[in-house]
Parts: structure tokens; sequence; C-alpha cells
């Protein structure tokens, strides 16, 4: 089904906003700039989005459901718990990687008000806490297999989880010159927290001693 003019409208809009916010950050951006660009009328970017913070939780939301079917088909079917863990670090630091708009917001404003009011809008709470469940429901499978620590926080492991995404935007802090690369720190950093979650590997029955046997005399 072919998009309709009002949608192609919106689609344009959401286009050109997200360059200006990822140029610009969001005190910069300006509505009459992303009108010029998009080659409409200022009123007619504020009949679809009241506000420029409206604007933006728009391109904002519109980029979570793309990441959304790619992460989906990423990592969901995976079938260990603990690699679904692991991808989803993986996941988070290639598309933070790949995407520039994150990276300027949290630049501009380090404690992401814009971000924060849009995490509160809504439906977000209920389905910040569905992810909450979801990651929680992996602990508890992990421990069951075997995969994953007993003793694990399972309720804490969830947010330990969402703090380690964002690390992507402080490594430069620690790889200033070539004494290591952005990508090997963030490999070896998701190597050390999968390590920490892991269960300890079965202890191997010492030599000469057969396994499941009483000792004879």
């Amino acid at each position: 089904m072919a998009a309709t003019s009002v949608e192609l409208r919106r689609q344009r809009i959401l286009q050109v906003a997200k360059g200006h916010f990822e140029r610009f950050g969001f005190r910069r951006t300006r509505i009459e700039d992303i009108a010029r660009e998009a080659g409409i009328a200022k009123g007619a970017v504020y009949l679809e989005f009241e506000s420029k913070e409206v604007l933006l939780h728009a391109v904002i939301g519109t980029l979570f459901e793309e990441i959304g079917r790619r992460y989906a088909a990423e990592v969901m079917g995976l079938e260990s718990p603990r690699e679904r863990l692991r991808a989803t670090l993986r996941f988070a630091y290639r598309e933070l990687s790949r995407d520039a708009l994150f990276e300027r917001l949290l630049r501009e404003d380090p404690e992401v008000a814009v971000l924060r009011s849009l995490a509160e809008s809504g439906d977000n709470p209920r389905k910040a806490d569905a992810q909450l469940e979801m990651i929680r429901g992996w602990v508890r499978e992990g421990i069951e297999r075997g995969e994953l620590r007993a003793d694990l926080d399972i309720d804490a492991v969830p947010f330990v989880l969402g703090l380690m995404r964002f690390l992507h935007y402080h490594t430069g802090l620690v790889t200033t010159g070539d004494r290591i690369s952005r990508e090997r720190l963030l490999d070896a950093v998701i190597d050390i927290f999968i390590a920490g979650l892991s269960a300890p590997a079965p202890t191997p029955p010492s030599p000469g001693k057969r396994p499941g046997r009483g000792s004879t005399r």
C-alpha cells in the first residue's frame, strides 16, 4: 500500500530532523531550518509535532523501531541465555558506533534530560519494565541451565547490563594514542562481564579415581 502524502511528509520531516539533531544537538537545532531543508512551511512541521522535544521523541522512536527489528533478528533467536546477554552488548556497541545521534545528545547534556523525558512518556515505562523482566528471565534460565552463577543478584543484572551499554561513549578516556583500539577494549569488557556471570566449570575427577564409585578396601 502506497504511503499517503501526509505520511511521506512526516517521514521527510523525521529524516531531515534526525540529521539536524546529529549535527547541531537538541539546543541548537531550529524548527525553521528543518522546515526549510524539508521544503515545507514551518507551520506544517508544528502541525505534525507540537514542539521540538516532541519531534526529537518521534525521531528517537522511529530509530528504536528500526533497532528493535534488528535486535530481534540477531539476538532473540539465540538458544543460550548467556550468549543472548553477550550478543546484547555486542549489538549495543555496534549500533552506538553506527549512529551518531545518541552520542551527540549525551555530549550536549550528560544528564540526558530529553531522553529521560522520553523514557517517562506514554507507554515507555511499561516497555522498560517488560525489557527488565525479559533480562531477569534470561538470568533465571541461565541459572537453571547451569550457564550462570546461582548467587547472581537477578534484579540487579538488567541494570548492570544497561549501564554497560553506555561504556561505548567513555572509551576515549583510556584509548588515546595507539595503546588499544576501542573495538578490542569493548570486546574485552564483554568477555570479562560474561565471565563474571558464568557458573564455574565442573571440577574434573582426580586422575586414577573413578567417578561415582565408592572407595574399595
